[in-house]
């Protein structure tokens, strides 16, 4: 029996089937982005490895994006004559100055607008990392375009092109060179596109990575995100933007929204503003004809405008920069005022190119961790689309005021533009002060950082251990004739000396149980010499006569002074810590560089116990008042304005400011002061020195001491030490 071959009508009938029943990229987009969310509420932590195909789809992304932006300004730029070039840069690029202002403004809102949520977090090593300055010469002049490229320096990259693209204009025979860029510029396109289809694949592994492993507390953070960005774009695009037309031009407001309605839901739906820009271009010259402002000028002015905005910073984009001040809030590394001029500037010329390459930029120069982005973009399918509806607006606003612009239909009536700015303020306010109440009173956040300090368990195999009043262990001293090594062996204990507020060195848990770093080493030091362990509480002024009577053996860590030298034997140090101050919340931006404490004209600092850093600090700030403490507790409980700032190393204070959570660390910069710190002991025990100086220097190669480094000191141990909640584990417990 033969075979009939389908006609050629039935197979196309088929294959436009098979195509209406495939879902849009968009929908596909959406459909992925869902299936992340309920992979990784199902596996939990278990689906964390699929991230890297998240890495892969970011990485494809960015390929493109810095050839894109050379190519597409050379080519859009010098395609123009320079009649054209200067009616555009006069006409319109006041109304895009305008935007931009607008947009920036907007940006120090969505700052202010920020929660002030109780927080604090554990040491981080960015505080006291030197980083490097930036360099605005290399930053914006690409005296080296090659290495502009390689560094991914966008601003610099951006005014090349822009350079390139305004030598071009006047080059007689252009056109073969325009022609070949767009060549260049659709295979880049290509490209893009190919890579867009994958954005099912990749917005998957971000959600489901995201959603697999994120704390439900940092879930609850990101909606201050997503509401606040939503809230702004939506306030853009619906009244300040198209409204400012209708009081400007003849344009009613209503009849704007309305004839451009299936272009801006078109470019919602899909993420694109690209493929409605012709829509757009259509929709906004039928509308000059419905108010009779049609003409060669205005037309014009809109086949001008509408390509050309695409390849400058519109709203849309700009407001993908309120990502950047809430990073540094979600982190607690609060982006400081006095950084937004840079931020906000480099921000503007960055994103004369693509997101995906401007946000880690900023990132980095913010000195914010890189991996942020991927969260940004896990989230950005879905607050993205309001961001492209607002760049839809913007581009449609911009054209229309600048074809009004060169028609002279611009008409400025005082009581319409004050009503209308009246309003808009009034809105504006609203939104970001509304916003930030719901957050603080509506939705507060439950500070946990440091339940989770005195929750946390010793990392280490414990040996038996108690507490030991120091009468107790004075009275049962056994010192004998022999080694102090040998009297540990006798006695069958270990006694270590600590001192009260040694955060988080050595504190009590919510158990009762001594814990910390020096708790933790202090129990391998005991397990490697086969005795007890005994803890003994002793005043700072007692170390040295209980260290050397023998009534303890080994004190924990303190800060290596030459003073102290003299009274007890130090070992080398075992962390490397550097000298901090800790200092109000709100004030901590006036003591983070070296050149702002200079200024200052007279400041009150605390310090405990630490002579040698006092008369260091006192010869730096000759204007500084020291004030000796006996426990950082009296700087934290004193009344406000009683002390400007406290000496104290970096990395235990940051475990203070999370029980006070009013108070920062900041390291000044660019100069830090290193404050190593060791364990004593005594001067008269050379068997028991070589020992523990042997025993720890193993330690130390072996990684123990970096790994309860970042136990301790870092947090990971204030981490929950069971996987996240899953459905495949708690609900249905197919595994463990």
């Amino acid at each position: 029996m033969k075979t009939v071959p389908e006609s050629p009508d039935t197979s196309l009938s088929s294959e436009v089937s098979r195509k209406r029943r495939r879902p849009s990229l968009s929908v596909q987009v959406f459909i992925g982005m869902g299936l992340g969310v309920v992979a990784g509420l199902f596996f939990g932590e278990i689906i964390e490895p699929v991230q890297i195909l998240g890495q892969v789809f970011i990485g494809l992304l960015q390929m493109t994006v810095l050839p894109y932006i050379l190519v597409s300004l050379i080519a859009g730029i010098g395609k123009l004559s320079y009649a054209e070039m200067r009616l555009l840069t006069v006409q319109g690029g006041r109304f895009v100055l305008l935007f931009w202002a607008i947009a920036l403004l907007f940006l120090v809102l969505f700052a202010l607008a920020l929660p002030s949520w109780e927080s604090a977090t554990f040491f981080s090593n960015s505080l006291v990392a030197v980083k490097e300055q930036v360099d605005l010469v290399q930053l914006y002049i690409p005296a080296n375009p090659f290495s502009s490229l390689s560094n991914s320096l966008v601003p610099a990259i951006v005014i090349f092109s822009l350079a390139i693209g305004l030598a071009v204009i006047g080059v007689p025979n252009k056109g073969n060179f325009i022609d070949d860029l767009d060549v260049v510029s659709e295979a880049i396109m290509r490209i893009a596109g190919f890579v867009a289809r994958l954005a099912p694949i990749g917005v998957f592994a971000l959600i489901a990575a995201a959603a697999g492993t994120l704390d439900i507390e940092d879930l609850g953070r990101l909606q201050v995100y997503i509401l606040t960005y939503i809230g702004a774009a939506l306030l853009l695009s619906l009244w300040i933007l198209p409204v400012l037309v209708g009081v400007l031009t003849p344009i009613p407001t209503r009849r704007l929204l309305a004839v451009s309605q299936d272009a801006l839901v078109t470019a919602f739906a899909t993420g694109s503003l690209l493929i409605v820009l012709p829509l757009l271009a259509e929709r906004m010259k039928e509308l000059l004809q419905e108010v009779r402002m049609a003409g060669r000028e205005t037309e014009s002015a809109i086949d001008l405008v509408v390509p050309i905005n695409f390849n400058l910073p519109n709203l849309g984009k700009l407001m993908a920069l309120a990502f950047v001040p809430f990073a540094g809030w979600f982190i607690g590394s609060t982006v400081g005022f006095e950084q937004f001029p840079l931020f906000l500037i480099s921000g503007l010329l960055s994103f004369f190119g693509e997101v995906v390459v401007a946000l880690p930029f900023l990132l980095d120069l913010m000195y914010l961790p890189a991996d942020m982005f991927e969260l940004f973009l896990a989230f950005d399918v879905f607050t993205g689309r309001f961001g492209t509806l607002l760049a839809g607006v913007h581009t449609l606003v911009l054209a229309l005021l600048t074809a009004a612009a060169v028609s002279g239909q611009i008409r400025l009536h005082r009581g319409r533009f004050v009503r209308y700015l009246v309003i808009s303020i009034v809105l504006t306010i609203g939104l970001f002060a509304g916003l930030r109440l719901f957050y603080e009173v509506v939705v507060p956040q439950e500070y946990r950082t440091y339940e989770k300090l005195v929750q946390m368990e010793l990392a280490v195999e414990r040996v038996e251990s108690r507490d030991v009043n120091l009468n107790t262990a004075i009275s049962h001293a056994k010192g004998g004739k022999g080694s102090r090594l040998a009297a540990i062996h006798e006695r069958g204990s270990l006694r270590v000396g600590y001192l009260k507020d040694a955060l988080p060195f050595v504190y009590h848990n919510k158990k009762g149980e001594v814990i910390g770093l020096d708790a933790d080493m202090a129990h391998l030091l005991a397990g490697q010499l086969g005795v007890r362990l005994e803890f003994v509480r002793v005043e700072r002024d007692q170390i040295e006569r209980l260290l050397n009577d023998g009534h303890i053996d080994l004190m924990t860590s303190l800060v290596v002074t030459p003073e102290r030298a003299t009274e007890v034997h130090f070992t080398a140090p075992h962390i490397q810590s550097t000298l901090g101050l800790v200092v109000p919340d709100h004030e901590r931006n006036h003591f983070d560089s070296n050149e702002e404490l200079h200024a200052m004209e007279s400041i009150r600092v605390a310090s405990v116990n630490l002579p040698y850093y006092s008369k260091f600090l006192k010869r730096y700030l000759p204007q500084a008042e020291v004030v000796t403490l006996q426990s950082a507790r009296q700087f934290f409980e004193a009344e406000p304005g009683e002390y400007d700032a406290l000496l104290f190393i970096a990395e235990a204070a940051s475990a203070w400011t999370l029980m006070y959570t009013d108070f920062s660390v900041v390291v000044p910069k660019p100069r830090t002061v290193p404050a190593p710190v060791a364990y004593s002991l005594p001067r008269n025990a050379p068997q028991l020195t070589a020992f523990v100086e042997t025993w720890l220097q193993l330690q130390q190669e072996a990684g123990i001491v970096d790994a309860l480094f970042n136990y301790w000191i870092l947090g990971e141990g204030a981490e929950p030490s069971d996987p996240r909640w899953s459905i495949i584990r708690d609900v249905l417990g197919w595994v463990d």
